[in-house]
């Protein structure tokens, strides 16, 4: 499953190429995976794209570049229809945007845009037995979005049933002011459990002491990895963080200095913003939006280092472990 910099990495790709446009036609193939009506999306314009822990959320709108033309009043009746559509890649997901549909080959190497779980569809002609939505949009484009397991999911939410009455006003505007829009989607049943992102203002070291002290018997790692605790952390980046920070990853909690804290908080963001750096690592499926792989996997540190001597030359070498059921990476010299 991707983690944090690699659904980072596809939701700046595809901002790019289909931000703006309107969905013109909707066609659901799969009612596992497609969970909503074809007519309650259509004719929706994409407004933004944005990212919740590992989960792509587009914010659609019934806005239209016609209506800068309207009355205000018209306008304002126009915009009332807000929605978000959650979109999970899970393992095998794939969203794959064709400038031209249809078109040679030539066209499509030049005017295809994918991201998630590589294979032969990057190239191949969609769709295909694996598609299981097709996006149409106003300028002739489609997105696709692709599944192999089919453990990936689309859902829509109408988000005026997340609003309070003394604030649905702030639904009439081209685009919700964005802490009224993070106070909304926090309300989604699949976001309102995510603890806070990384980059957040919310995550802080008192935070983390405060949600250590009611598990404190849970390990450094499995407390990182909780979704509900911290969002978009994954196996990969927890193992390079906590070697930077130089903490054991079988560590509980209650053992954690106030120091630690600190260590851990920087160590996590520095993991992170490599990973967004470098697209995101491929070591598993994963590649970004315009179909490269990501090149993080050339800069860890310990992960699937196994047998490598400390990159910090403390004379240690990378051991692996087994913890909560994941290969778990880290040197016994420098993480104590």
């Amino acid at each position: 499953m991707p983690e944090l910099p690699e659904v980072e990495t596809i939701r700046r790709g595809l901002t790019k190429t289909i931000v703006g446009k309107k969905i013109v036609k909707f066609e659901s193939r799969d009612l596992k995976v497609v969970q909503f009506e074809t007519k309650d999306i259509e004719g929706m314009t994409v407004v933004s794209i944005e990212r919740r822990a590992k989960i792509l959320v587009f914010y659609l709108s019934n806005y239209s570049s016609n209506d800068s033309k309207k009355s205000e009043n018209s306008s304002r009746s126009m915009n009332s229809n807000n929605k978000a559509l959650l979109c999970h890649l899970k393992m095998t997901g794939q969203l794959i945007w064709e400038a031209c549909p249809g078109e040679n080959e030539f066209c499509l190497k030049k005017s295809r845009v994918a991201g998630g779980h590589p294979s032969p569809d990057w190239v191949a002609k969609l769709p295909n037995v694996y598609t299981r939505a097709i996006f149409h949009f106003d300028d002739g484009s489609v997105l696709f979005f692709n599944d192999l397991r089919r453990f990936g999911y689309l859902k829509l939410y109408d988000l005026k049933q997340f609003v309070i009455p003394a604030k649905a006003g702030i639904l009439e505007d081209k685009k919700i002011p964005g802490q009224a829009r993070d106070d909304i989607l926090n309300n989604i049943p699949e976001l309102s459990k995510l603890g806070p992102e990384p980059f957040s203002d919310q995550f802080t070291i008192e935070y983390m002491m405060r949600r250590a002290a009611k598990i404190p018997n849970r390990k450094i790692k499995q407390f990182i990895t909780d979704q509900e605790i911290i969002s978009g952390v994954g196996n990969i980046y927890v193992d390079e963080a906590l070697f930077y920070a130089g903490i054991m990853p079988t560590r509980a909690v209650k053992d954690i200095k106030l120091s630690e804290w600190k260590k851990i908080k920087e160590s996590v963001i520095k993991a992170l913003e490599l990973g967004i750096r470098y697209g995101g690592s491929s070591e598993d499926t994963y590649v970004d939006a315009f179909g490269n792989q990501g090149t993080m996997g050339d800069h860890t540190k310990v992960y699937r280092r196994t047998g490598n001597p400390c990159p910090n030359g403390c004379g240690g070498v990378v051991k692996r472990i087994t913890l909560g059921g994941r290969g778990t990476h880290f040197c016994p010299s420098c993480q104590e």
